[in-house]
C-alpha cells in the first residue's frame, strides 16, 4: 500500500484557545499516520524492535494554507518514496472535505540502533521502500542555517514528554515554540514550519532554549557549540 489515508474529525484536545489545530497536534497526527502506515508496510514499531531498531525523525518541513478548525473533518494522507541509504523520505497532506490541500509536509526519517543510538543503513536494517514519487510532493526539508538569537530561557524535560524511544517526542518541540512565540499567543497561524532534530533531549535534563522573534519569523534552538534542535516558523 503506497498511499495511506484516513479521515479525522478534530477534537477539543487537538485545538488551541482559538479553535485551530495546534502545531504540536498537527505533528502528532502526521506521526501517527506514518506509524500506522509503517505497520502495514511491515516496518512498524513492534517489528523493528525485534531487530533493536527505532524510527527517528531527522527533519520536517510544513507548508500551511490554513489550519483546520475544531469539529472539522479532514483527510490525512501519507506516503514514502524511495529509500536513500539510511534516509527514508515521507510526505503528508491534510485535505478538506472538498479536497483542498490545507497542509502539505515532507519529512526525512531514519532508523537507529536502540542501544548504540547510531543510524543504521537500509542494507543492515532490512527496511527499504522502493515507491516512486506521486508528483504532488513538496520539497524535502533542507538544513536550517545557524541563526542569531537574543533571548533565552531554561527548560527541564518533564516525564510526560518522553516517548517509547526514551527521549522527548518530536511533537513536543512545537509546544515549546508555542509557549515562547508571540504570534502563536495572538492566534496567528504559521505559514511554514521547519524543524531539525540533531540530538536527543532526555527526561529530567535541563537545557537552555535560545530564541528570537522579528515580527515575521520565530526561531528557536537549544545547544551552544553544537545544536540539539532548531525550529523556524514563518508567519
Amino acid at each position: 500500500m503506497e498511499l495511506y489515508s484516513h479521515p479525522y474529525k478534530l477534537k477539543s484536545r487537538d485545538v488551541n484557545r482559538f479553535e485551530r489545530l495546534r502545531p504540536s497536534q498537527l505533528f502528532e497526527l502526521m506521526q501517527e499516520a506514518a506509524t500506522e502506515h509503517s505497520e502495514l508496510l511491515g516496518a512498524g514499531i513492534r517489528e523493528i524492535r525485534t531487530r533493536n531498531l527505532m524510527w527517528v525523525l531527522v527533519r520536517q518541513y510544513v507548508e500551511i494554507t490554513r489550519m483546520p478548525r475544531y469539529g472539522e473533518e479532514v483527510m490525512i494522507e501519507t506516503w514514502p518514496t524511495k529509500t536513500v541509504h539510511s534516509l527514508y523520505p515521507r510526505f503528508y497532506r491534510i485535505l478538506s472535505q472538498s479536497g483542498e490541500t490545507l497542509i502539505a509536509s515532507s519529512a526525512i526519517w531514519t532508523l537507529a540502533d536502540m542501544k548504540e543510538r547510531v543510524l543504521v543503513p537500509a542494507s543492515r536494517s532490512g527496511v527499504d521502500f522502493g515507491f516512486e514519487a506521486r508528483g504532488c510532493e513538496i520539497a524535502l526539508p533542507s538544513p536550517i542555517r545557524r541563526f542569531e538569537t537574543d533571548r533565552s530561557v531554561d527548560f527541564t524535560v518533564p516525564f510526560s514528554y518522553i516517548d517509547m524511544n526514551g527521549h522527548m517526542n518530536n511533537t513536543r518541540y512545537l509546544d515549546l515554540a508555542d509557549n515562547l512565540c508571540p504570534a502563536a499567543q495572538e492566534g496567528r497561524e504559521p505559514k511554514r514550519i521547519r524543524v531539525e532534530y540533531a540530538a536527543e533531549l532526555l527526561c529530567g535534563r535541563e537545557y537552555t532554549l535560545h530564541y528570537a522573534w522579528d515580527g515575521k519569523r520565530f526561531l528557536l534552538n537549544a545547544g551552544d557549540e553544537k545544536s540539539l534542535f532548531r525550529i523556524s516558523e514563518e508567519y
